[in-house]
């Protein structure tokens, strides 16, 4: 193998490598963003949605509870009992205040945000109702401080409920869009995950069907060179061994049997060219003068 050829194999190897590598970086960092897309849904839930709809289920019972509580002032018989109820009033009137601040701190969307704007002001509309109840039971008129309460206050709390469940309810819609943002999130980062995964195992087998053609190649160019090098040894094993010679014609017998003069076997079985001459003592033989 040539050295151009050695480099144009390890820049193609290191090639497939890095891209294998980038893949699967890009697959750790998309997953990363993905999860981390997933997580601040999560918390956005979590902080949003859910903590304002639990602070409308809340108020919405405190309300009822305010409302009940009016009932016991109409019906207070004694200045324990009245003392009692108007502090029930005002401890679940202060739980109320402090659950619509939750409401307005964490809602989001300018529909929730006025959405809580009207309950707060309908809530406010309450107080001179109780106002007037709390006036006509001092001022001994209690039949009618009960028939406001059951009337008019009842009624007033009725809308505060729709109110409050209407709050509910937007919060649970945004909850359900949050949550489909995430299993969208969660859907990219599968299909992602998946498309990387196949690129990758298909760059891999492509990198490995390369290796393994190019390892048989050069096995099978190793394995030529070999052969072509045990001719050449088995060649030169035949000129270095004991060769049968003809002490009188010096001519050479093969493995076949048959005898050969010994320049066509020495060019059959070597590199060696032979030119003739005539050496000094055959001159002097043949010619009667030494060359």
């Amino acid at each position: 193998m040539t050295v151009s050829s050695e480099k144009t194999v390890k820049y193609k190897l290191s090639l497939g490598f890095l891209i294998v590598i980038v893949l699967f970086v890009s697959f750790g960092v998309i997953s990363l963003k993905e999860v981390h897309t997933v997580g601040n849904l999560t918390k956005t839930i979590y902080d949003h949605p859910l903590v304002v709809s639990n602070a409308a289920l809340n108020a919405g019972l405190n309300m009822t509870k305010m409302h009940r509580s009016m009932k016991d002032v109409t019906l207070s018989i004694s200045p324990d009992e009245l003392d009692k109820s108007l502090n029930d009033v005002s401890k679940y009137e202060q739980l109320v205040y402090e659950q619509l601040d939750v409401i307005r701190e964490m809602i989001i969307g300018a529909e929730g945000r006025n959405l809580e704007k009207r309950t707060r002001q309908l809530f406010n509309n309450w107080k001179p109702i109780r106002a007037e109840v709390f006036r006509l039971f001092h001022s001994g008129q209690k039949d009618e401080a009960v028939l406001i309460t059951k009337g008019k206050g009842a009624d007033h709390v009725a809308r505060l409920e729709d109110n409050m469940l209407a709050l509910t309810s937007y919060a649970r819609k945004k909850a359900d869009s949050f949550m489909r943002l995430a299993e969208r999130s969660q859907h990219r980062v599968e299909n992602i995950s998946v498309i990387l995964v196949l690129a990758g195992v298909f760059l891999s087998a492509f990198i490995a069907f390369f290796v393994v053609r190019h390892v048989l190649k050069v096995e099978k160019e190793l394995l030529s060179e070999r052969n072509e090098l045990q001719r050449a040894l088995s060649e030169i094993k035949t000129l270095s061994g004991l060769l049968p010679i003809c002490a009188s014609c010096k001519k050479i017998r093969d493995d076949k049997g048959y005898w050969n003069q010994i320049e066509l076997y020495i060019r059959d079985h070597s590199e060696a060219e032979f030119s003739h001459g005539i050496c000094p003592h055959c001159a002097e033989k043949l010619y009667g003068f030494l060359k």
